[in-house]
This record gives C-alpha cells, sequence and structure tokens, in this order.
C-alpha cells in the first residue's frame, strides 16, 4: 500500500511540476544523510568561532568543510557571478547551544575569514514543518462490487483505503507553488539540450535562488552532470591525469598607481578555472579575483585602479581542477610573487623666472654733521631669478657714488679742507647657488672718475636661501674711493615686514690716497690728501610690502672713525618684483 502511494506521489509531482527527478533525489537523499551550514563568525586567538550548535545536530569531534563563498559581477555581461571554493576542514572541539569552537584539520588552501561557509555533513536531522506534499489527482473510476447480503439483498462494497485519495477543492498545485512552477518551466525547456546547457540552466537557477528548496538539489546535480562530462576516456585518460601548469606567463615587474593592470597567462593541463590573489604590500590578507577564460587554455584578470597603491602589490595564483580542488599555480601565499607600483608621474608647470627692478639710496655722515667726512650712494639694477641650484640670478645695475674726506688729523687738528669723491659706475652681478642652503655673489664694477676710468669687485658668500633669512659675509674694493668689509642679516620671518641688519668696517669714502694734484680753493686751507682711517657703521634697514610684488622700504644708520669723529645716517629704496 505504501509502495503505490509512493509511486502515485512521483507521478502526480512529475505531471504538475516536472519535479519528479529531483523530488526523488532529494528524497533518497534526506533518507540516507543530512546537511547543516553556518558561517564562520569569528576569528578569536587561533580559534574558529561557528554558528552550528546542538539544537542543529553538531557534537564534539564532528568534522565540518569550510567554503570561500565568492559574489562576483561578470564585467562584459553585467550578471552576478556566484560560487564557492572549498578550503580545507575543520574540527569542533567544543559545541555551545548557540556557537561551537573549530579548530583546523589539516593544511587550510588560504587563511579563514569571516563570512566562510561552513557544512556539517551526516548531522542527525531536527524536525522541521514542511508543507504538506499537493493532493494527487482523482483516482480512476473503478466498477463497485457487490457483497451479497443475508436474505439475498447486495449492496456495494467501498473501494480500497490505499486508493481512496480525492483531489483537493481549489486550484492546481503547480499554480499554487511558484517556485514548482519555475522548475517545471525550466525542464520543459531543457528537453533535448546537451550537458553544457543543463549544467548552465542548474547553476542559473542555483545563484539566482541560492536558498530555494531545489537548489540544493540542483547544484548536486550539476556537480554530477560536470564530472559526467570530464569523465575521463581511454584515449584521454594521460590528460585527464595531468597537473595543471604554465605553458606561458610574462611576469609583470612593475606597474603605475590608479591604473587598471591586466594579467592574461596560459595554462596547460586539465583545469576548470583559475583564482588570482592580490594584496599590498605589508598587507596580511588577499583579496580574491577569479580569471575569466580568454579563449582556449587562457585566463584573464583585471586588478582595479584602485587596488594599485604603492609601493607594490604581492600575489599568488591558484588553478582550479574539474574536481574541485585547488592547487597553487603562481607563487604561494606565504611566498607570493611581487609587482612594484610607481606614482604616476606628476606634470610640472614650466618654471617661471622671477624678474625684479629696484633703487636705492644711502647718505652716512662720519663727523658730527661738518660735512667734511661724508659719502652718498645711490644704484638702480634689473635682474632675473632662475633657481636655487646653479645660477640664481643675474643683475645688471649702475650707481653713483659721492663723498668727501681725509684723516682725521687732517679734518679736526689741522682743519683741511676734506678731500671730493665721485665715481660713477656700472656692474655687473650673479649669484651662484652651490644648494639650496649655499650661494656666491660676484660683482665686477668698472667706473668713471675726474682722472680717468677705474674699477672694483665684490664678493659675498650667502648663507642660506635668499628667499628666506639669510646671512652674507664678503668684501668689496673700489678704486679710489676704498674698501668695505661687510656683514649682512636679512631676516624673512614676517610675511609682510623684511627687515635688514648690516654691519661696514670701511676706510671710504677716501680710502686711498691722492696720487695726482688736486686744485685747492684759495679762500680755504690746505686739503687732505692721505687715506682717510678705518671707520664702522651699523644699519638698520625696514621694509613694508604694500602688495606681495612692491617693497619699499627705509634706513638708518650710525658710522663713526673714533668716538668724536661719528654720525647718523639714512636711506630709502624701493623694489618691484614681477
Amino acid at each position: 500500500m505504501h509502495r503505490i502511494r509512493l509511486k502515485r506521489l512521483v507521478a502526480l509531482l512529475a505531471v504538475a511540476g516536472g519535479i519528479s527527478l529531483v523530488s526523488l533525489v532529494s528524497g533518497t537523499a534526506t533518507a540516507q544523510t543530512t546537511e547543516v551550514t553556518g558561517s564562520l563568525v569569528a576569528l578569536d586567538q587561533g580559534d574558529l568561532v561557528v554558528d552550528l550548535s546542538v539544537s542543529k545536530g553538531a557534537a564534539v569531534g564532528n568534522l565540518v568543510e569550510l567554503w570561500r563563498p565568492l559574489k562576483l559581477k561578470h564585467p562584459v555581461s553585467g550578471r552576478m557571478l556566484i560560487d564557492r571554493f572549498k578550503i580545507g576542514t575543520l574540527r569542533l572541539t567544543q559545541v555551545g547551544e548557540t556557537l561551537s569552537i573549530a579548530t583546523p584539520a589539516e593544511q587550510l588552501a588560504r587563511a579563514p575569514m569571516p563570512g566562510d561557509i561552513v557544512i556539517l555533513r551526516g548531522a542527525a536531522p531536527q524536525p522541521v514543518r514542511t508543507a504538506a506534499p499537493p493532493p494527487p489527482p482523482p483516482a480512476p473510476a473503478r466498477p463497485a462490487t457487490t457483497t451479497a447480503k443475508p436474505g439475498g439483498s447486495s449492496a456495494p462494497a467501498l473501494p480500497p483505503p490505499e486508493i481512496s485519495i480525492r483531489p483537493a477543492e481549489g486550484p492546481a498545485p503547480v499554480e499554487a507553488d511558484p517556485e514548482a512552477k519555475l522548475l517545471s518551466d525550466m525542464f520543459e525547456n531543457l528537453k533535448g539540450a546537451d550537458l553544457v546547457t543543463r549544467i548552465r540552466a542548474y547553476e542559473d537557477y542555483v545563484r539566482a535562488k541560492p536558498q530555494g528548496r531545489f537548489s540544493r538539489v540542483l547544484y548536486e546535480e550539476a556537480q554530477s552532470l560536470r564530472q559526467l562530462l570530464h569523465a575521463p576516456t581511454t584515449a584521454g585518460k594521460a590528460d585527464t591525469d595531468a597537473t595543471p601548469e604554465v605553458a606561458h606567463f610574462a611576469r609583470p615587474t612593475s606597474a603605475l598607481a590608479q591604473t587598471p593592470l591586466q594579467i592574461t597567462f596560459e595554462i596547460k593541463g586539465p583545469v576548470a578555472g583559475a583564482v588570482m590573489h592580490v594584496r599590498k604590500e605589508g598587507e596580511s590578507s588577499y583579496a580574491s579575483y577569479p580569471m575569466l577564460p580568454s579563449g582556449r587554455s587562457y585566463f584573464t584578470v583585471s586588478l582595479p585602479a584602485a587596488k594599485m597603491a604603492p609601493p607594490g602589490q604581492e600575489y599568488f595564483v591558484e588553478a582550479v581542477k574539474p574536481d574541485g580542488t585547488t592547487m597553487p599555480l603562481v607563487g604561494f601565499a606565504n611566498k607570493p610573487e611581487r609587482i612594484e607600483v610607481e606614482d604616476l608621474p606628476v606634470p610640472v608647470p614650466p618654471k617661471k623666472h622671477l624678474y625684479s627692478a629696484a633703487i636705492w639710496t644711502d647718505y652716512a655722515d662720519y663727523n658730527r654733521l661738518r660735512h667734511n667726512d661724508w659719502a652718498s650712494q645711490t644704484e638702480g639694477n634689473f635682474g632675473m631669478r632662475f633657481g636655487d641650484v646653479g645660477m640664481r640670478s643675474f643683475r645688471s645695475g649702475f650707481g653713483v657714488y659721492r663723498g668727501a674726506g681725509g684723516t682725521i688729523n687732517d679734518l679736526d687738528v689741522s682743519n683741511k679742507s676734506p678731500r671730493a669723491i665721485g665715481l660713477t659706475y656700472g656692474y655687473l652681478e650673479t649669484e651662484l647657488g652651490v644648494s639650496d642652503f649655499v650661494g656666491f655673489v660676484g660683482r665686477g664694477v668698472v667706473g668713471l672718475r675726474d682722472n680717468g676710468i677705474t674699477g672694483g669687485a665684490q664678493l659675498l658668500i650667502r648663507i642660506g636661501n635668499d628667499r628666506k633669512t639669510n646671512l652674507q659675509l664678503g668684501g668689496e674694493v673700489l678704486g679710489g674711493v676704498g674698501l668695505r668689509g661687510i656683514t649682512q642679516l636679512e631676516l624673512n620671518n614676517f610675511k609682510r615686514v623684511p627687515i635688514l641688519l648690516r654691519t661696514e668696517v670701511t676706510n671710504q669714502p677716501a680710502g686711498m690716497g691722492e696720487t695726482s694734484p688736486v686744485p685747492t680753493d684759495e679762500t680755504k686751507k690746505e686739503t687732505s690728501k692721505d687715506a682717510a682711517e678705518v671707520g664702522v657703521r651699523a644699519i638698520v634697514q625696514v621694509g613694508y610690502r604694500i602688495i606681495p610684488e612692491l617693497t619699499v622700504a627705509l634706513r638708518g644708520s650710525y658710522q663713526g672713525r673714533n668716538i668724536n669723529h661719528a654720525g647718523p645716517g639714512l636711506g630709502a629704496g624701493i623694489t618691484y618684483e614681477w
């Protein structure tokens, strides 16, 4: 009786939903073994915490499979691709009411991560409320039988209980179950289809409905068909037993940052696919990228631009065999290959030269405003600045030097007239930067005096950049005027207020004795002809940047040759840069 009922139920499912084979396989599998699926929820000091428990049939010592799920978007069709790969086996060491603790039972193919799938096979099934099977179709009419009653009358006999099944009222079962209707339509469309088409249809259904009632059976059916598809024949047995290996692969050694990198290689031997695992140099975990078929025996993958970051990327590749197992193909997880990632070249704007024009004037009195020991100098120049190293700047300018002086004894004791000094000159000046911090400033001077052409020179060493705070040390010689030692500190700590502090040790303006006759004034005493003594100057100059390009400055000074032979000075300047 039970056998007749089972056969009629199978036939009814085949007629209503086209799923007799699936239901029969599913029912048989359920009767033989059960399967509980869970997830790896955490890593705790080397232990793996999974959401399997006593209520789900787990027990201490059970072996569970560890699978890595993959969900990717196809770069061409845009369809979501879902799959998973087995990476090892775990053993349950502690089982609780909600969670369990497991440890690896073997060497894992890759490091476990939260979110990995765990599968416990052969667990004791728990009672689950399931929907009642759809009612069977009405039984065919059977002729009534009669039984004789005492007294000669007869009555119809009741049909046997095992076939007294009546159809339920309401719509047909297929219409009430959309999933069964969908499965029935799929089987209808697969009539006469080859193995590859069936495998793809089954796997597409599983990806679209991973939690469907029939997904597990369809997935197992697809795997069985794959094994059938790749079953070795007598002629091809040697190829099936071969180990996949790389036939051709040009290993990339360098790549550009923020630029996608496409990698392709040829695999020789039986292989169902390949997976590339990539991580940034210094990181501990890998990101996995399935490689897509690109022609016969060729596989390719495109690493996204966001993944390509300096200083480099590490990777290894695994081949997926037809039976679903993996094996190293290029590199290993603990010894990966390396790709050096270089920063993108940054466009550099053309160098902009800085131009400047300046003019300044200075007056210094050395003898208590008696106007017998004084100097006045005015200079103007035009310059260009090129950079910090090499030829830093070049300037061309002119100057007018006027003054009067003599020895202290001639001027203060003998009361002689001062000797007049005059020089009009031009100069070329350049600065060479040994580095950003050290430079040399040289100047050549050619000028005219009353008695002919003369020359001069100036040499300074600059410590610090000329656009920042810096110190200058050096000296100057001017023919017929005298010598000057210079120490100058330029402070650029304040954005709008540049400050200059300068000291000079000099015998100008009459630092050289007169060698030619000097006209004397009839109304004055004899003119001093000997070289003037050495004196010192202290100068303070404060500027103000009205706009970033335009700076005006005022200076004050005090100079003297001794405590009784001294006086004040002042000056001003203006500079424009563009």
